[in-house]
């Protein structure tokens, strides 16, 4: 449950920062690929036959070309959310629904990086309500997807996204995909840090909170459009498979938002002052802890969800298999999706290592620009990641 936001919340926060500052200049690196694995599942060894789309050099140009035209191609951001978009989709069946994924992606990246959770909170007051108004616009044009008379650069974006999803889907996939976005939309710009919400959440509430912030739920609902292939709800429900599906849905949207906490932990609440964070949420919550305490409790709550999802995803697979499913199109459709799933998983880890949008100075051996030798997270020299 919330907790209310007090001066001794602010005190931590500030702790927290010192705390890294002394950290960050001793030298010694500690490893993401540790906190993530474990002795059955190194992280990188899971990702390593992932593969970007093989369309995604055409997509990434087709979709800079239009947003530069457009006037919402951002320096130097542009290049590295760009490039996301063949890792997190890297099974469509064309380069143009790539193309048009990445158009979305683009979009929601150019509102993040100007108006988004971590910039709002340095708008002016005036700036900040212009953020709301336009924000308020987009979601009516994408719930009614009705042109404004007067559309703004990022609208005529979203104007000719809409027309390629109206053209290329299927009405009732596009129709709860758009919901999902404008949920989303809803989250993300805003000032979600604890001063501005005046509440402190739990690590639970943080979670639930983080992935619908993060675009992950229609980033996943985009995998269906990519393949043209849909997943019929009440077919599943009928084989006994919607909960499990959803299940492996959330921990795909939290280990890709949580994973993405970690390494923009620097850019985020260090450079951008951000505490809506997993790191320091679980430093708050955690009464008498330090940093290298939050660090090692947000890696746990990470690997335990790369855990989960493994055991989950093969069990579903072997559904898959059984007789009365396994000759189905639903069983294809969905061995398919389960493909795609396990790919934003392995992508959440392999984009973020080549991504430079997080290297610099960093507590991190996989954000430092010149890794040394890494540090181990666990307790009395066991094991634990």
């Amino acid at each position: 449950m919330a907790s209310r936001y007090t001066a001794a919340v602010e005190r931590e926060i500030v702790g927290m920062r010192t705390q890294y500052e002394d950290w960050v200049n001793t030298g010694e690196l500690w490893s993401l690929r540790e906190l993530f694995s474990t002795p059955d599942c190194d992280i990188a060894e899971y990702c390593t036959e992932f593969r970007p789309s093989e369309f995604g050099p055409q997509a990434c140009d087709d979709v800079e070309r239009y947003c530069r035209a457009q006037g919402i191609w951002l320096e130097p951001g542009g290049a590295h959310y760009n490039s996301m978009t063949p890792y997190l989709h890297p099974g469509p069946v064309s380069a143009r629904r790539l193309t048009v994924i990445g158009l979305f992606n683009a979009i929601l990246f150019w509102l993040n990086d100007t108006v988004g959770r971590e910039k709002y909170g340095h708008l002016s007051e005036s700036e900040q309500r212009k953020a709301h108004g336009e924000l308020e616009r987009l979601c009516h044009l994408l719930e009614t997807r009705k042109p404004p008379a007067d559309p703004s650069p990022v609208e005529e974006a979203t104007v000719v996204f809409l027309s390629q999803v109206d053209e290329l889907s299927d009405a009732r996939w596009r129709d709860e995909f758009l919901a999902s976005t404008v949920e989303h939309l809803r989250t993300a710009i805003r000032d979600q840090n604890a001063r501005a919400r005046g509440d402190l959440l739990s690590v639970a509430e943080y979670i639930d909170l983080r992935a619908q912030v993060s675009g992950m739920y229609p980033a996943i609902a985009l995998c269906e459009f990519g393949r043209d292939s849909y997943l019929a709800g009440d077919q599943l429900a009928r084989m006994g498979l919607a909960t499990d599906l959803r299940r492996l849905r959330v921990l795909t949207a939290e280990i890709g938002a949580l994973m993405n906490d970690m390494f923009s932990f620097e850019k985020e609440c260090i450079a951008d002052r951000s505490d809506f964070n997993l790191v320091p949420v679980c430093l708050l919550n955690t009464p008498d802890s330090n940093l290298a305490d939050a660090v090692r409790d947000a890696g746990t709550l990470v690997r335990d969800r790369v855990t989960e999802f493994r055991r989950r995803h093969d069990a579903l697979a072997d559904r898959c298999r059984e007789p009365g499913l396994a000759d189905t199109e639903l069983a294809a459709q969905l061995r398919v999706h389960l493909a795609d799933l396990a790919g934003c998983v392995q992508a959440s880890w392999v984009w973020q290592l080549i991504t430079t949008r997080y290297k610099g100075m960093s507590i991190f051996s996989e954000n430092h620009p010149h890794p040394a030798g890494a540090r181990s997270m666990s307790n009395d020299g066991d094991h634990q990641g």
